[in-house]
């Protein structure tokens, strides 16, 4: 876990060290102390200090004057393009920055995380037809995109019909199944970099692989050309049903999980990552609520409440354990995020 020192906790709050010595005493924001008596905090100390503050809503509303004084910030949720560089211009390397999409396929530690984080909004989902192409908002989720293009007639698109998510994460990790892939259907984005600068990246051989992209981590993608193939409704909607079946057939329904777990690992074996778990007898593998679900055992199921770095612990576990039976490396399709 990240503590933060007194002149941290000061600098973010935009005050002195006498007044949070005082705000510490009187319970304005809490604090743990040493055995040698110094008081240290946790970012859920700051949270909860804005949470519990008449003017939470103002300072969590992130007025761009005072981001310079500002230095952590549980979500950000941006209205549009020209706010969100603006944002990324002032910060400018002060903070670390990450971005969420849906939230679908991450972990988040125990001990959050520091920085600047940013989950796009409502102006970042909306869809647009082009004579020759769709442009999609990147916090557009990939379930109404298919939806959008059977409507409208455009195939391609159904496979999203079974991906949770974004249709930036879908960009971001070349998401895909049942033989479709984002990179089959993209043509470029619109992103702007972690301080705020504008730029294109467009599909090529080596902008993709296999369940993740060559995007530069500092590149926030905000809207999505896809291209535009006509085909009738019936066709799109079989599609779309027989991923939905072959989704439900395959994938458990209605549970706490993160989706799939680790990748394929195509560059080691043929055999996909569920078959190799159950090669290296963890199955039914369970660590303190944490298991692997009897219908796909590469879907971690969390039936507990006390730690998410429990999570990433019984995949790590996994991970070494199928390294030392089988010599098979298998690496985390979840994203992982924050302090232990």
């Amino acid at each position: 876990m990240r503590y933060l020192s007194s002149n941290d906790v000061a600098e973010i709050l935009g005050i002195n060290i006498s007044t949070l010595k005082r705000w510490t005493e009187n319970g304005t924001i809490g604090c743990s102390k040493t055995a040698g008596g110094h008081r240290k905090f946790t970012m859920q100390h700051v949270r909860d200090y804005y949470k519990n503050t008449k003017n939470s809503d103002k300072n969590l509303g992130l007025g761009l004057e005072k981001l310079e004084h500002k230095t952590i910030y549980e979500l950000i949720n941006k209205s549009n393009y020209e706010e969100l560089a603006k944002v990324l211009e002032i910060n400018r390397d002060k903070l670390p920055v990450t971005v969420i999409g849906a939230g679908s396929n991450i972990i988040i530690r125990d001990g959050g995380i520091f920085g600047l984080v940013i989950k796009l909004g409502k102006e970042f989902s909306q869809i647009k037809l082009h004579n020759d192409c769709i442009e999609v908002g990147a916090a557009t989720y990939d379930r109404v995109l298919s939806n959008y293009c059977q409507k409208n007639e455009i195939g391609g698109m159904e496979f999203y019909f079974g991906i949770p998510g974004t249709l930036g994460g879908a960009v971001r990790m070349n998401a895909g199944c049942y033989n479709s892939e984002t990179k089959d259907v993209f043509i470029k984005a619109k992103c702007v970099d972690y301080r705020g600068q504008a730029s294109e990246i467009r599909n090529s051989k080596e902008l993709f692989s296999y369940r993740e992209s060559n995007i530069p981590q500092d590149m926030i993608i905000c809207d999505i050309y896809m291209q535009k193939k006509n085909a009738s409704k019936n066709a799109i909607s079989l599609k779309m049903k027989e991923v939905d079946e072959q989704r439900k057939k395959a994938q458990p329904q209605q549970i706490k999980t993160a989706g799939s777990t680790f990748k394929n690992p195509k560059d080691q074996t043929d055999k996909k990552a569920w078959e190799i778990i159950e090669e290296a007898g963890l199955k039914n593998f369970e660590l303190q609520g944490i298991c692997f679900s009897s219908k796909h055992s590469n879907f971690i199921v969390n039936n507990q409440t006390k730690s998410a770095n429990l999570i990433e612990d019984f995949g790590e576990y996994v991970r070494s354990d199928v390294k030392k039976k089988l010599g098979i490396s298998l690496n985390w399709e979840i994203k992982i995020f924050g302090e232990r």
